[in-house]
């Protein structure tokens, strides 16, 4: 059975970020998600999850730097192994891992155009391989996220599903696994329902958003409903996180998610 998270980053954005949880517990989510913990309070979340009943499906690992620069390595993997003891102490699975450093609106703030494509996946492979023992002693999964380049994040180094398959099963490790964007990776290339269904293996979480706008299901060209029962039928276990902004009130997009994910 598919697990369900709410972003509460861009879901429930009408209510103080507390709040958002309890929304999330009553609409009956399994777990929310957010992004940087850096700047949040952690005892305070912790204890609102606690007191709703509900998980915490993963949150954001980066805290600077990059992994396609090896000179940036050795503090990349400094912050990452601070957000494993973080994860741990939450009860988070999971943890989003990033190629690139974001700046505040989004954007990639290294290019390393001194380096060759050869060079940057050898040393994303590398600090991948790096990692891998430090997740498997916290038991804490990274899924390494793909993003589009054409209209969010130009210039982010791992913009295709399939480099993300190869670099996941060359590292060979279950506590590193891709997070599929359907929102970015219908950006970039498409073919989600056989891309999804034959990469499961390497498959730990999936984001949910439409196709332009990355507003809820149903405002786009993506056919969510066939792409849900194709995750469903496939045996998908892992979560789906609902990341989108919606062009509805948060109570009502979700609610007709929910629905549709769950038939």
């Amino acid at each position: 059975m598919v697990k369900v998270s709410a972003c509460i980053e861009m879901i429930y954005t009408e209510y103080p970020f507390l709040d958002r949880i309890r929304k999330a517990a009553d609409q009956g989510f399994d777990a929310v998600e957010f992004w940087n913990w850096d700047n949040k309070d952690l005892p305070a979340i912790k204890a609102a999850v606690a007191e709703c009943g509900i998980g915490i499906a993963a949150f954001q690992s980066n805290l600077g730097g990059t992994l396609i620069h090896p000179d940036h390595r050795e503090k990349f993997i400094a912050g990452i192994q601070k957000s494993l003891e973080q994860a741990r102490e939450m009860g988070s699975p999971a943890l989003f891992l990033l190629t690139d450093e974001l700046g505040e609106d989004r954007s990639v703030r290294f290019q390393f155009p001194e380096l060759t494509p050869e060079e940057k996946y050898s040393s994303v492979l590398a600090g991948l391989k790096a990692l891998a023992p430090l997740a498997e002693k916290a038991g804490v999964t990274l899924v390494l996220e793909p993003l589009n380049t054409h209209v969010d994040h130009a210039g982010y180094y791992l913009n295709h599903a399939e480099a993300g398959f190869q670099l996941i099963r060359a590292v060979g490790s279950p506590r590193i696994r891709l997070l599929y964007d359907i929102y970015h990776m219908q950006v970039m290339e498409g073919n989600l329902i056989s891309t999804l269904t034959g990469n499961l293996d390497v498959i730990g979480h999936v984001h949910v958003a439409d196709v332009p706008g990355r507003h809820q299901p149903g405002t786009g060209e993506i056919n969510y409903p066939r792409v849900f029962k194709a995750l469903q039928d496939a045996g998908f276990e892992g979560f789906v996180g609902l990341e989108y902004s919606p062009t509805i009130p948060s109570e009502q997009a979700a609610a007709e998610t929910l629905a549709m994910l769950r038939g």
